[in-house]
């Protein structure tokens, strides 16, 4: 079984909620087996960032996101993993193999910042720009620090999903492995052979087969030539087209 230790930021769960959700769903996989086991954490900069998206700038996916991670830690706390409101009407059963950490604030207190430095090294001039970082980002890079770098588990390998460029950036000048939400459901649905995944093979598969030349561009990836009166189109859902 493949284990994926997530931290999630902020832009992690505004703008990949949709995804998260359907990771918790106990039905992801089509042949029953659990082939998967994941771990989210869940850090104070990412609970703050979203209550201050939520009350200054109104944001929906900000407040649909802090209730999904409530129900989530109540669920999973409990074990009350059954019939858990992930969508906004549907109830579905709560996968078992998922832990959910919030973290505790006197984590924060026991990473000090110059710790957090000396990770970088990059030098001087990364570090005086991390030291003129906002408070908000310092917290988020010390939550990542420990869980990376300090602490005791080998075993487990975290690894932040985050959407936001500086945040990535800072990120990589101090060691934190990350990746974005697109990248962390491909893997995810790969393992758990979900319908994602599965129309997306299908899609890729009748695009091979179709096309009319192959090539590499600048940066080493395959881009497949087709003939116009032969162009293939995503699949899409049964149903009527809505028009206004």
């Amino acid at each position: 079984m493949n284990q994926y230790n997530f931290i999630l930021d902020a832009s992690a769960f505004e703008k990949g909620l949709g995804n998260v959700k359907r990771w918790c769903q106990s039905n992801g996989n089509v042949d029953g087996k659990k082939n998967v086991y994941l771990r989210f954490y869940v850090p104070t900069f990412t609970l703050q960032e979203l209550n201050f998206l939520q009350y200054r700038h109104k944001s929906f996916s900000a407040k649909e996101a802090l209730k999904f991670i409530d129900k989530l830690e109540t669920a999973t706390s409990e074990g009350q993993r059954n019939h858990v409101v992930i969508g906004r009407k549907k109830e579905e059963d709560l996968r078992s193999d998922l832990e959910l950490f919030i973290e505790f604030p006197d984590i924060l207190d026991a990473v000090t910042w110059p710790t957090v430095l000396s990770y970088c090294t990059e030098g001087q001039a990364t570090i005086d720009s991390l030291n003129k970082l906002p408070k908000r980002f310092k917290i988020l890079l010390k939550s990542c620090v420990y869980k990376c770098h300090l602490e005791d588990d080998d075993r487990i390998r975290w690894i932040l999903v985050t959407e936001d460029p500086q945040v990535r950036k800072i990120a990589s000048q101090c060691h934190i492995p990350w990746c974005s939400i697109v990248d962390a459901d491909s893997i995810i649905s790969k393992d758990m052979n979900d319908r994602s995944f599965r129309d997306s093979e299908k899609f890729n598969s009748m695009m091979l087969k179709r096309g009319v030349a192959k090539s590499e561009n600048m940066d080493g990836k395959e881009v497949i030539k087709t003939n116009f009166d032969q162009t293939v189109y995503a699949t899409r859902g049964s149903g009527k087209l809505w028009t206004p």
